[in-house]
């Protein structure tokens, strides 16, 4: 049964996937280097069984149900080929991938691994993707959204006067691909909207610049087409906004992610590394010290190698707004007033960014 079903994941998703490796470890532990990795389209499929070793967690596959089983804290969490939910105790979780059979073994992505396995372990885990060989990839992975990735991520040089000239925001999800739900129903996807689309007012009246937002509205857009309003010309900075689920109601707080090249190998949970470190780095920075100073809470800046972030030199934050699983915060996250509170600290750590960088790009010249 179990040979058959293998069988059939492979010709449902053929692949002629490239080799790749990657560093997995609880935060602050010595990385594990597990090398049984396949890319595909620069997605990175792990091992589930590898993957709950490097971080101390356990696991096995039901030939009943057709499905791998997780032992956690929270009770057994489980996921299927078949589907694109985490179950756990009688509630689902969507995946942004869903599990694949890939030479024999269930494999996770590194979403699942930053996302739903860092919740089970109850823990932060740092997460490192070696690129593969090139000369080994696949004609399509090479020329398809590696290279454009890469192409619209470059940063454009200016000697425009302004302190920026635009800036490009994505909105998460959007249409059937809702993000996370929250028990009284709120969607991810809602307070994405919003909060770009205040954001982008705001920049527009106090900076007098045109914004790019990925989508305008409630409908689904493509990996590719999020990549678009960052390929501008005179796009400055690229802000992703999402939010988060975690098992544990009391979880709370924003979070930060960067590209991994642009953060420092000892970024460690909650603590910025000095400002100068990069763009990006430093636009994180100055987000976070903004929203601490508007009283909202930062659990740290991260490095990532979520596909999201793209590659590239553009100063590039992804900003997790909360935890719609957290009763208390997923409250004021839709109030209208704290949403302005948010509003507020990005703007004044997007301008505090913008001076920096003019004042850094004067030195140099």
């Amino acid at each position: 049964m179990r040979f058959c079903m293998i069988l059939m994941c492979f010709l449902l998703f053929p692949m002629n996937p490239a080799t790749a490796a990657v560093d997995i470890s609880l935060r602050g532990q010595d990385p594990v280097r597990l090398e049984d990795v396949y890319q595909q389209e620069g997605v990175p499929y792990i091992a589930i069984e590898d993957a709950l070793d490097a971080v101390g967690l356990t696991g096995h596959w039901n030939p009943i149900s057709h499905s791998f089983l997780i032992r956690s804290k929270y009770g057994w969490g489980e996921i299927s080929p078949a589907s694109g939910f985490l179950k756990i105790g009688g509630e689902f979780y969507p995946l942004k991938d869903k599990p694949r059979f890939i030479d024999g073994r269930l494999r996770v992505t590194d979403s699942f691994i930053l996302n739903q396995l860092a919740q089970l372990s109850g823990r932060s885990i740092y997460f490192r993707n070696l690129d593969p060989d090139i000369d080994n990839a696949p004609a399509k992975q090479e020329n398809g959204l590696e290279k454009l990735f890469a192409f619209l991520l470059n940063k454009k040089e200016s000697k425009s006067e302004l302190l920026l000239r635009s800036v490009a925001i994505d909105p998460g999800h959007g249409g059937l691909d809702t993000g996370i739900i929250a028990p009284s129903g709120y969607k991810e996807k809602q307070l994405n909207m919003e909060i770009a689309n205040r954001l982008a007012k705001q920049l527009k009246m106090k900076l007098g610049i045109p914004i790019y937002l990925s989508r305008d509205g409630d409908y689904e857009v493509t990996m590719e087409q999020r990549f678009q309003s960052a390929s501008k010309e005179d796009v400055d900075i690229w802000l992703l906004f999402h939010a988060q689920s975690a098992f544990s109601e009391e979880v709370s707080g924003v979070n930060l992610f960067i590209r991994p090249e642009d953060s420092a190998s000892d970024v460690a949970d909650g603590n910025e590394v000095e400002a100068g470190q990069s763009d990006s780095m430093m636009l994180a920075n100055d987000l976070a010290l903004s929203l601490r100073e508007n009283s909202i809470k930062v659990r740290g800046i991260y490095p990532s190698s979520r596909l999201s972030l793209g590659r590239g030199d553009l100063p590039t934050v992804q900003i997790e707004l909360g935890y719609l699983s957290n009763p208390e915060e997923l409250q004021q996250l839709q109030n209208p007033d704290y949403q302005n509170q948010i509003i507020q600290a990005l703007y004044t750590g997007i301008h505090r960014y913008a001076k920096k960088s003019k004042e850094k790009k004067n030195e140099i010249n």
